[in-house]
């Protein structure tokens, strides 16, 4: 009986391997579709910033850093959705503690670097304005900076959305981008630090986000998982002086399995309200500049 326990756990380890594995190879590519409209738009978006830094005459070293970082800002396409893969090796990791499958959900989810790169701006933008405060390009900057700290996850950077708009006000008064910095000051948006929070009940992110039939259901799934450690838990208790492994298997098999739901739910729901904040902050920029389409 040992023995064979001994086995099995190597078994079960290789089994979700091998499933993963095979998910992988089934995941959808990696490239961005050639009829991607978000990308396309941003394109054009970059195309319109190249021009106008161009035709600011600061300096080249100025110019490439601003771009440097106006691509990061602007990388955005549609998501394509969370492969199968990605799912089951979240759950195998959860379910046999193993790194390498934690590792394996995350390199499966390419629209996840999308919550980086906002950070990689400003760090960018942050750094031209200390390396220069005189530099031509500074009011375009703080504009670009308080659109971009909306989506800021990372700590340490200096500024903040209302900082950026609020300093291009006061400082550039007179610059066409003062009025817009006004208006994008009021424009809707979610934080996501507000959204991390609210993900500590999973689906409540997603309800903070506007996703609220999404949040609903992974709240739901929680519930149901939560349920299946509870009730086995309460049953395994009344009963502790009167187990056995050949009645009562099933009350630890289904504890396992609700405690494996929960985990996945907790760990998906979170990354998932960033996406919902994310997406939700950028719907309502591309309004903003819908409604005004000389803003740059």
């Amino acid at each position: 009986m040992t023995r064979m326990s001994n086995t099995a756990g190597p078994a079960a380890k290789r089994a979700w391997l091998v499933a993963a594995a095979l998910a992988c190879g089934c995941s959808t590519s990696a490239l961005i579709r050639s009829d991607d409209a978000a990308y396309r738009r941003s394109i054009e978006r970059l195309k319109r910033t190249r021009q106008l830094v161009a035709g600011s005459l600061a300096p080249e070293d100025d110019q490439a850093m601003f771009l440097q970082a106006e691509g990061l800002f602007r990388y955005r396409f549609a998501p394509p959705g969370r492969g199968f893969g990605s799912y089951l090796a979240q759950t195998a990791a959860a379910a046999i503690d193993l790194p390498v499958l934690d590792s394996l959900a995350g390199a499966l989810d390419l629209y996840s670097l999308r919550l980086k790169t906002y950070d990689g701006a400003i760090q960018v933008w942050e750094t031209l304005l200390v390396r220069n405060r005189s530099t031509p390009l500074r009011p375009l900057a703080l504009y670009r900076l308080g659109w971009a700290y909306r989506n800021s996850l990372a700590d340490g950077l200096p500024g903040g959305s209302e900082q950026a708009f609020d300093e291009l006000r006061a400082g550039f008064a007179g610059s066409p981008l003062a009025p817009l910095a006004l208006e994008a000051r009021r424009a809707p948006w979610k934080s996501m630090g507000r959204a991390t929070a609210f993900s500590l009940l999973p689906g409540l992110g997603q309800v903070y986000a506007g996703e609220v039939r999404n949040g609903l259901i992974r709240m739901a799934i929680a519930a149901v998982g939560g349920g299946m450690v509870i009730v086995p838990s309460v049953v395994a208790y009344e009963r502790r002086g009167d187990l056995s492994w050949s009645r009562d298997w099933p009350l630890l098999v289904t504890a396992i399995a609700g405690a494996i739901i929960v985990t996945t739910d907790y760990s998906s729901s979170y990354q998932d309200a960033l996406r919902a904040v994310l997406e939700y902050n950028e719907r309502s920029e591309a309004e903003f500049e819908d409604r005004h389409p000389d803003a740059p």
